[in-house]
């Protein structure tokens, strides 16, 4: 059972399709959902004053920072106030809070392993600043103790879910979170997909053998052959119009790994064209 929902809230367009997303799950589930923004210490630090100086044409920057830190604070407040308002006019039980730091980190040591943190995919610094701020989305995945949904720019009432399955145990997670969620939603079946290297009745049934055993909703299996990422990539940019939520184990690989040959769970938030909810 979900206990909070966790918005952040940055001002971009995908920010505000994760405040519609929150909202929704905030009348649907009976929780209360709380907007989140924080203000990024790292557009107050030098290197990046420095930068902006420079592309104002100013000469010097000392007197930027407070003037800056004042502008961000104002409009946090704001963005904060019409999400409140936005969600209190469409029945949602709603809260707001404010804070200085790194995003990602800020956002994760707000939420209890009960919550759900909620996240666009592109945040509104990804046009001017992405090589310095990173993927927030990403690394609010990685680091969070909760679940992580991370949305796309388009909101779509939640009908039709698939669970991506390897029978690892971060996708067994998965399949037993998704026990309560879907029902909470209202969906008596989903469809799983699991991708095998190859053809295999013994893996197969494996498979089958464990999704029995732990999830416990109706469900439609289908099996793909070939490269995890690019199948369940496939799958979905195939079947966009279908579904509206994708839910996986997030990262499941070690970090060694990762680093020689990639992430499944990147790749997916990455490319995506439906919101991913990554389960711990």
């Amino acid at each position: 059972m979900i206990n909070r929902i966790l918005v952040g809230i940055d001002g971009s367009k995908a920010s505000w399709v994760a405040a519609d997303y929150g909202i929704y799950f905030s009348k649907k589930l009976k929780r209360p959902v709380i907007g989140v923004h924080i203000v990024d210490i790292r557009l107050l630090e030098t290197p990046f004053l420095e930068d902006l100086a420079g592309a104002l044409g100013f000469t010097a920057y000392a007197d930027i920072t407070p003037k800056l830190k004042e502008v961000l604070d104002e409009r946090g407040r704001a963005l904060l106030d019409a999400f409140a308002k936005k969600c209190r006019e469409e029945g949602g039980d709603c809260s707001i809070v404010q804070a200085f730091g790194i995003v990602a980190n800020e956002l994760v040591d707000m939420a209890d392993p009960d919550d759900l943190i909620i996240v666009g995919k592109k945040g509104v610094h990804n046009k001017f600043a992405p090589l310095f701020l990173g993927s927030t989305a990403e690394a609010v995945a990685r680091k969070s103790k909760c679940p992580v949904m991370i949305t796309t720019n388009k909101f779509k009432e939640i009908k039709h879910i698939i669970l991506a399955f390897d029978g690892r145990e971060k996708s067994i997670h998965a399949a037993k979170y998704l026990n309560s969620f879907a029902r909470d939603l209202g969906i008596e079946e989903i469809t799983v997909i699991s991708v095998l290297e190859e053809k295999s009745r013994e893996r197969e049934k494996h498979i089958e053998e464990l999704l029995d055993t732990y999830l416990e909703i109706d469900f439609v299996l289908k099996f793909l052959y070939g490269y995890p990422e690019e199948e369940i990539s496939s799958y979905i940019k195939e079947n966009k119009e279908k579904y509206e939520l994708i839910v996986m184990g997030a990262f499941g690989e070690s970090r060694v790994k990762e680093l020689v040959l990639g992430s499944t769970t990147s790749f997916i938030i990455q490319h995506s064209p439906i919101p991913v909810l990554l389960v711990k």
